[in-house]
């Protein structure tokens, strides 16, 4: 039986073998949770934009960020040529974003009904975490018509600029184990009604204010901190840049990491924080946001 290892990395791609894991392996690479995801089933104009982004994000060269990217989505294409693909994807939002981006785009393939199986991800730990022994003797769960369709639901609500349809999803009871959870992580990064900071943001403030004078030590910091957004070196620098813009930015503009008059008034609860423009998914971010997290109604809100 032919077997392909589908993951948004290459992590596991030298770990299976040794774990006596055979089949091919197909690492998706698109980090959908960051960024823009706009989507209006254009897969050439989704490209272009993702590949734009990714190229500033990784500080890589723009077209060859776009031939990989390119080279990765039309792979899904020929997932039908296996008998099983493993979807080896855990709880934390990156994956669960990858894993709905990719599950929107195999939707209606009805030759793949019977052929998709998840892999069974804790809750906990990463699989590169599991011990080998433990990796092998995982059984793959086949995946049901019903978690298919909300994954491709889920992806058009993260995909909209209006996130309330997310919102509303992330409240219900689904079949996949995890995008509930990582859903409401990724509105909690909307600017908050009470400080118009992020989730993550404001915990990069904290882990400064507690000590944290290099970008590596925020990082470990955030990583320790937050089990479900498992953010990576590239994602804690953006975060880091994006808080050191603007004459009122929160942090200091030069090394080592240091809270500005404006980021001490953030946490003490005495300044509101008008962000720089970027794309949260589908949502635009704005210094006067259209939308707000509000953490008191745990839900989202019209900006005013």
């Amino acid at each position: 039986m032919s077997t392909l290892h589908l993951r948004c990395g290459d992590d596991l791609r030298e770990v299976l073998p040794r774990a006596g894991l055979a089949g091919d392996y197909l690492c998706f690479s698109d980090p959908v949770c960051v960024g823009p995801a706009e989507d209006h089933g254009d897969l050439l104009a989704w490209l272009g934009m993702r590949a734009r982004y990714v190229a500033l994000h990784a500080g890589q060269d723009a077209g060859q960020v776009r031939l990989r990217l390119g080279r990765e989505y039309a792979a899904l294409n020929g997932l039908q040529r296996y008998d099983a693909v493993h979807l080896w994807f855990e709880h934390d939002l990156w994956d669960q974003a990858a894993l709905i981006r990719i599950l929107s785009l195999v939707a209606e393939k009805r030759q793949l009904r019977g052929r998709l199986w998840l892999m069974p991800a804790d809750g906990v730990r990463t699989f590169p975490e599991m011990p080998e022994a433990e990796l092998a003797a995982l059984r793959p769960a086949p995946l049901t018509d019903l978690q298919i369709e909300q994954a491709a639901e889920a992806w058009d609500a993260f995909a909209a600029p209006d996130p309330r349809a997310l919102e509303a999803l992330s409240r219900r009871a689904l079949a996949l184990p995890f995008l509930a959870a990582a859903m409401r992580r990724h509105l909690r990064d909307l600017p908050w009604t009470s400080d118009g900071l992020g989730e993550t943001e404001r915990m990069v403030l904290r882990a400064v204010a507690e000590g944290a004078a290099t970008e590596g030590q925020v990082h470990a910091a955030l990583r320790g901190a937050d089990a479900v957004f498992h953010v990576t070196d590239l994602i804690t620098r953006e975060v880091i840049g994006r808080l050191r813009i603007g004459p009122k930015r929160p942090l200091l503009a030069k090394d080592p990491l240091r809270l500005s008059p404006q980021g001490e008034a953030l946490l003490a609860g005495a300044a509101r924080h008008r962000p720089p423009p970027r794309a949260h998914a589908g949502i635009a971010v704005l210094p006067d946001p259209p939308w707000l997290w509000d953490p008191a109604a745990e839900g989202v809100v019209k900006g005013d």
